[in-house]
C-alpha cells in the first residue's frame, strides 16, 4: 500500500492536506480529510519546513504532552518564523509555550525596535512573553559570546520561574554548519564535526533540518516582519564570512552540499556520545582516584579533574582511544596544545625511557616523570618558598590545597600510611610547624638503620621533582616527624612505655564548584 500526500494552495492562511491510499486495483482512496496546518504554500515534491520541524519534532519527542516550552526570539526570521510554527501547533501536540525576548541595548534604538517587533507578534499569537534586559560591555572583549551567554543565563533564569521543561531555539541547518566549520577551523579534531544537537535538555531545535531560506520564506509567506541585525553582517567576525561567503560557494559549488553536511553533523554528535562513554570507561585506569573524586563523574569529568595521567595505563589503550583521551585531556586542561600534533608529541613522550619532557604549541610542556605525565606552561621553575605553618595540637594546618591534622588519640590503630601516622607525645617536645623541605634535610626513617637524606627518600618514594619542593613536613623544631602522607621518623615509634599518641593525617580541602563549558547556542543572535 503506498501513501501520497497533496498538498493544495493557501486559502485563508490554511492549507489543506489530503492523504490517498492506493488500493490494489490501482483507486485512490482518501483516507483523511482536510487538517488545518500553518505551512506555507511549496513546490511538488518539495517537504515544507512545518513538514520537515514537524517530523523532527515527532521522531525526537522534542515537545512530549504536557511540556512547558521558553522560545527564544531575537526577532530575527528564524526565531519568529519558530515562535509562529510552535504557536499553531501547541494545542494540538499538547504543550504550552511562552516567549522570551533579551535586549542587550547594543544597537541603541533598533535594540528597541526589535524588541517593540516580538512585542506585537506575540500579542497577534496570543503568546505569554517575558523581555530580559541584559546590557552587555563592548569593552570585555568578545561581544558575540558574552550576549550568548547572557541569553543562555537569562533562559535558564525564566525557564526555571516558569516551570519550563524545555528552552526552544531557532537554530537551522545553516547554523549547524556555519558552526562546524568554525570549530573545525579554529579547534580542529572530532569534537568539531558534532555539531549542535536536536534535544540537549533543556535545549530543542525543532529546525536544524531547515534551512535559513526556508524561514525567510515561511516569514513571507505568513506576513511576519523580521528584524535585520546589521551586527551579524559585520565583515570583521569570522562566523560574518563563514555565513556570507563560504557557505553561499560550497552549495554553488556542491548543489545540497548545506544539507549533506548538516546531516553529517548529526550522525557525529550520536557518535561523540559513544566515543564519551568509551573514553569515560578508559579514563578509569588512567587517572588517579584522588584526583578523579570518590564515585563515577560525569563523562569527561575524571580527564578534566586529572593534573597527571598514568603512562602504563595509556600504554595498555589502543592507539586510537589512547589519541582521542589524549586529546579530550589536553582539551580541558591546555587547549592551546590540543592539536594533532601536539596529542602525537605527547604519545611520543610515553615510551622514553625515564624522566622526559618535550615542547607543545602555545607555550605548554608535556612532561613524563615516574609513570606520570602532566602539561603545565612554560619553562618549569622551582617554586617560591613557602613559609612555614604552625601547627597546634590539636588543630590544623593549611598546606596548598592539603590539609594536615593533628588531634589526641585514646589508642594506636593500624594507620593508612597514605593519609596518616601516630607518633608517641613524648617526641613531640615543642610546638609543630609544617614547612617545607630545606637544602641538607635528613631523618631516620620509621625501621630504618640510621639517617637518610630527605632528596634521597623522595627519590625513592618516586615523588616528581616539580612537588619535592613543596612536600609537606611535619617538623618539631628542626626534627622532621613526618613527610605527609609517606613517611615517619623512627623518633616517632609508638613503644610499650607510650603513655600518649598523637595522630596526625593529611586530607583535600573540598574542590570548589567545577567551571562550565562552553555552552548554549552559538548563534550569534540578535540583541
Amino acid at each position: 500500500m503506498v501513501t501520497v500526500v497533496f498538498c493544495g494552495a493557501t486559502l485563508s492562511r490554511r492549507s489543506c492536506i489530503r492523504e490517498y491510499n492506493t488500493n490494489p486495483q490501482g483507486q485512490r482512496q482518501e483516507v483523511a480529510g482536510p487538517v488545518a496546518s500553518d505551512v506555507e504554500p511549496r513546490r511538488r515534491g518539495r517537504p515544507s519546513l512545518a513538514r520537515k520541524a514537524g517530523d523532527l519534532m515527532t521522531r525526537e519527542r522534542l515537545f512530549p504532552d504536557g511540556s512547558r516550552v521558553l522560545a527564544m526570539v531575537s526577532g530575527g526570521q528564524d526565531s519568529l518564523a519558530l515562535l509562529h510554527l510552535l504557536a499553531a501547533v501547541a494545542g494540538r501536540e499538547g504543550f504550552s509555550l511562552h516567549a522570551l525576548h533579551v535586549n542587550h541595548h547594543l544597537r541603541g534604538t533598533e535594540s528597541d525596535d526589535d524588541e517593540a517587533l516580538v512585542v506585537r507578534v506575540c500579542a497577534r499569537l496570543g503568546v505569554g512573553l517575558t523581555v530580559a534586559h541584559r546590557s552587555v560591555d563592548k569593552s570585555r572583549g568578545n561581544v558575540q559570546e558574552t550576549a550568548r551567554e547572557a541569553r543562555r543565563e537569562a533562559a535558564l533564569a525564566v525557564a526555571a520561574e516558569r516551570d519550563c521543561d524545555r528552552i526552544a531555539l531557532g537554530h537551522t541547518a545553516d547554523d549547524q554548519v556555519e558552526t562546524m566549520l568554525y570549530r573545525l577551523g579554529r579547534y580542529g579534531g572530532m569534537a568539531a564535526f558534532a555539531g549542535m544537537k536536536q534535544y540537549d535538555p533543556p535545549w530543542v531545535r525543532p529546525f536544524l533540518g531547515c534551512r535559513r531560506e526556508e524561514t525567510a520564506a515561511y516569514c513571507g509567506a505568513h506576513g511576519l516582519d523580521y528584524a535585520r541585525d546589521r551586527g551579524n553582517a559585520y565583515p570583521g567576525y569570522a562566523r560574518t564570512a563563514i555565513r556570507e561567503r563560504v557557505l553561499p560557494e560550497l552549495e554553488a559549488a556542491l548543489p545540497g552540499a548545506v544539507g549533506a553536511a548538516c546531516r553529517a553533523a548529526e550522525v557525529a554528535a550520536e557518535v561523540d556520545e559513544v566515543i564519551a562513554a568509551v573514553l569515560a570507561e578508559a579514563a578509569s585506569g588512567v587517572v588517579k582516584r584522588d584526583e578523579a573524586g570518590a564515585g563515577r563523574l560525569a563523562e569527561g569529568a575524571q580527564l578534566a579533574r586529572a593534573d597527571t595521567l598514568s603512562v602504563p595505563g595509556l600504554l595498555g589503550l589502543t592507539p586510537a582511544v589512547r589519541r582521542l583521551l589524549l586529546h579530550q585531556w589536553l582539551a580541558a586542561r591546555a587547549r592551546p596544545a590540543a592539536s594533532r600534533a601536539g596529542v602525537l608529541a605527547v604519545e611520543a613522550l610515553l615510551t622514553v625511557s625515564g624522566s622526559a619532557g618535550r615542547a607543545l604549541g602555545g607555550g605548554w610542556r608535556a612532561h613524563k616523570e615516574y609513570g606520570r605525565l602532566s602539561v603545565a606552561r612554560g619553562p618549569r621553575s622551582a617554586p617560591a618558598p613557602r613559609p612555614p605553618v604552625a601547627l597546634p595540637v590539636p588543630g590544623q594546618a593549611q598546606w596548598d590545597d592539603r590539609v594536615v591534622t593533628a588531634e589526641h588519640a585514646e589508642a594506636y590503630a593500624m594507620p593508612d600510611i597514605s593519609s596518616e601516622a601516630f607518633v608517641d607525645a613524648d617526641c613531640l617536645a615543642g610546638p609543630l610547624e609544617v614547612r617545607a623541605p630545606k637544602p641538607g634535610d635528613r631523618l631516620r626513617p620509621l625501621g630504618a638503620p640510621g639517617t637518610r637524606k630527605l632528596q634521597d627518600v623522595l627519590v625513592d618514594l618516586r615523588v616528581a621533582a616539580a612537588e619535592r619542593g613543596s612536600w609537606p613536613l611535619v617538623v618539631c623544631g628542626e626534627r622532621i616527624v613526618w613527610v605527609c602522607g609517606l613517611v615517619l621518623a623512627e623518633e616517632g615509634r609508638i613503644g610499650p612505655n607510650t603513655a600518649a599518641v598523637v595522630r596526625l593525617s593529611l586530607s583535600r580541602r573540598p574542590a570548589s564548584g567545577e567551571a562550565d563549558e562552553e555552552g548554549g547556542h552559538a548563534k550569534g543572535e540578535r540583541s
